[in-house]
């Protein structure tokens, strides 16, 4: 595999799992060094040793205090040049009536504050060292539509849209990209814990169900997201800023 990330510095947040433990993968397969966040310790710890991070954090991407140090990890090993700000939950299953303020707090607190401290503090970061850079959130296809009994988890993601497109504009003559990937179903304990709530009685049936969508007819994997996300974080894509880029098997075309 080509070395496109060698020499370069790349902070991945929800490291520990899924889309971000497979992006860190691929960054890491191509030479990059590694700064792993997670709040999951013992994943976390697992992932690290797996990937042979050069340093990792249990942390709350939530924190300001704590995205700082996250920073300052990388700052040490000379600077970030790459910035997977992936970290995600999906919160309750439920209509909009049945909701309290404090399932829709929780849930933008992670996705949308999380991205935008992470985006705060990374930015600046590049900007001070004047020599560019890439980012890539993660958002989902449930950052372009609506999705019914998820409203918490489609607004954080639509806001997740928003702050690409707007830190893509805003640093752009500074010499850093910002782009999204936006997954559709991909094969991840998050959506199999989607499947189990929204009520199937039969999670196996719910997934044919589902895959029988997807013109593809079938989920996506993670690696095949960390691909385009790799793509994006590279020169190979260096004229391509704040895109939000579906990965969902031709589900949204």
């Amino acid at each position: 595999m080509p070395s496109r990330f060698e020499g370069k510095v790349a902070v991945v947040t929800g490291a520990a799992s899924g889309i971000g433990r497979a992006a860190a993968a691929r960054l890491g397969a191509e030479g990059a060094r590694l700064v792993l966040v997670d709040r999951d310790g013992e994943r976390l710890a697992s992932t690290a040793t797996d990937l042979g991070a050069a340093a990792r954090l249990e942390a709350d991407v939530t924190d300001e205090a704590t995205v700082d140090g996250y920073v300052a990890a990388a700052e040490a090993l000379g600077g970030i040049d790459l910035f997977v700000n992936n970290a995600g939950i999906e919160g309750r299953v439920a209509p909009i009536v049945e909701l309290s303020p404090d399932d829709w707090d929780r849930v933008q607190k992670v996705n949308a504050r999380g991205v935008f401290l992470g985006l705060r503090a990374v930015l600046r970061s590049m900007t001070e060292a004047g020599r560019g850079g890439a980012v890539v959130n993660t958002a989902s296809q449930a950052g372009i539509k609506g999705g019914p009994s998820f409203s918490p988890y489609v607004a954080s993601k639509h806001a997740v849209v928003g702050l690409t497109r707007t830190a893509a504009l805003e640093v752009a003559s500074k010499g850093i990209r910002v782009n999204a990937v936006a997954p559709g179903y991909i094969d991840t304990r998050m959506m199999e814990d989607l499947e189990k709530a929204f009520g199937a009685d039969d999670v196996q049936a719910a997934r044919r169900r589902r895959e029988a969508a997807v013109p593809i007819r079938r989920y996506g994997s993670p690696e095949e997201v960390a691909s385009v996300i790799a793509f994006l974080l590279s020169d190979d894509a260096s004229y391509v800023t704040g895109n939000i880029v579906l990965v969902d098997g031709g589900l949204n075309a």
